[in-house]
């Protein structure tokens, strides 16, 4: 699944400057008072960090948890990881027309990706697989040079969720070459999961982020709500945030076509590709970030908002419930950054 870490992965940053980060691993068998543990590994390509605050944890008990954590995100991959060649959508890809059955991880995504695909008006769209390979974002890296009008234009007679039927636990394509690619909603969808694993377990005060994607719940260490840095759109960025925001209760996913892009003998190029043209979507917006019920739901969002552009974005934004969007566009050497109320309203700082 490919990289977006749009969001400030370094929050610990924040947090430490806040001197609310503690960090403290218990000797097995002990029990410490913790205001803050912390624990993470890689996946989806990328990385994860789970936070748990206001509580005490034994190493044994950390330990576990940690195991639990990693069985739910092996799942995840196991069913949606274009990069692992025998999980669910690797295979269906490589299959025919023949029905195909589907898990229950994979069939909760596809039916949320077949209602936003619906509501943005198919600004988001999972069957982007051939494009995504021939544009050089998939698994075969780039290719050097930029596609024709040509090769574009056939490929796309083979894009479209229209072209696809989930019934029941079985989900059938119109045409053996339509493949889907998950890398836009399945890392929301694996923070939700691992929230759903750590709420399970009676924890109410986490943080948990996968690339950047990420939900918070409660309080951190401080007795406060989470505090997350929104990053500086630039290509050469050391990790700076823009913006503060302060979050709980919500998701939170950035799209930005700053850190997986290519450079080639075509020149730049970035990842978000528009369905409704076959190309990278072009306008001044550098990145978006939404705030859902989900992460699921922000994830996907955001990369249906990017494709769409400020202008675009902001008119379909209002005939929407429960999403909230900050838009950073490029201004010559600056940034604009246009926000709707309720994201302005969990705006803290400007560091």
């Amino acid at each position: 699944m490919e990289k977006k870490n749009t969001i400030l992965i370094g929050t610990l940053l924040v947090l430490m400057a806040c001197g609310v980060w503690i960090l403290q691993t218990p000797r097995a068998g002990a029990r410490a008072e913790q205001v803050q543990v912390s624990f993470g590994g890689e996946t989806m390509g990328t990385t994860y960090q789970v936070q748990l605050a206001q509580v005490s944890l034994a190493a044994e008990e950390l330990q576990a948890l940690e195991v639990k954590v990693a069985l739910e995100l092996l799942a995840v991959n196991q069913a949606m990881s274009t990069y692992m060649p025998e999980s669910e959508i690797s295979r269906f890809n490589r299959g025919g027309t023949e029905p195909f059955q589907v898990s229950l991880r994979f069939q909760e995504v596809l039916r949320r990706s077949f209602e936003i695909y619906e509501q943005t008006h198919e600004a988001f769209d999972p069957t982007l697989g051939p494009l995504i390979n021939l544009w050089g974002f998939g698994e075969a890296g780039s290719m050097g040079v930029a596609p024709s009008a040509e090769a574009i234009a056939s490929v796309m007679k083979e894009v479209g969720m229209s072209m696809l039927t989930l019934s029941g636990d079985e989900l059938t394509k119109n045409e053996a070459g339509i493949e889907i690619n998950l890398s836009a909603i399945a890392k929301g969808y694996g923070v939700d999961r691992v929230a759903g694993v750590l709420k399970a377990e009676g924890f109410d005060n986490i943080y948990v982020e996968i690339g950047g994607e990420l939900y918070c719940e409660g309080v951190n260490g401080a007795g406060m709500p989470w505090r997350i840095g929104i990053q500086v759109p630039a290509m050469n960025a050391q990790e700076k945030a823009m913006q503060v925001i302060s979050l709980e209760n919500r998701g939170l996913a950035t799209s930005g076509d700053y850190r997986n892009y290519v450079v080639d003998d075509a020149g730049l190029r970035h990842h978000i590709l528009d369905p409704r043209t076959g190309y990278p979507a072009k306008h001044t917006l550098a990145s978006v970030s939404v705030l859902a019920e989900d992460c699921m739901t922000a994830d996907a969002v955001a990369t249906a908002l990017f494709v769409m552009g400020t202008e675009e974005g902001w008119a379909w934004l209002e005939g929407q419930e429960g999403l909230e969007a900050l838009f950073i566009d490029r201004d010559g050497d600056s940034y604009r950054n246009t926000a709707t109320p309720g994201f302005e309203d969990v705006m803290i700082a400007v560091p």
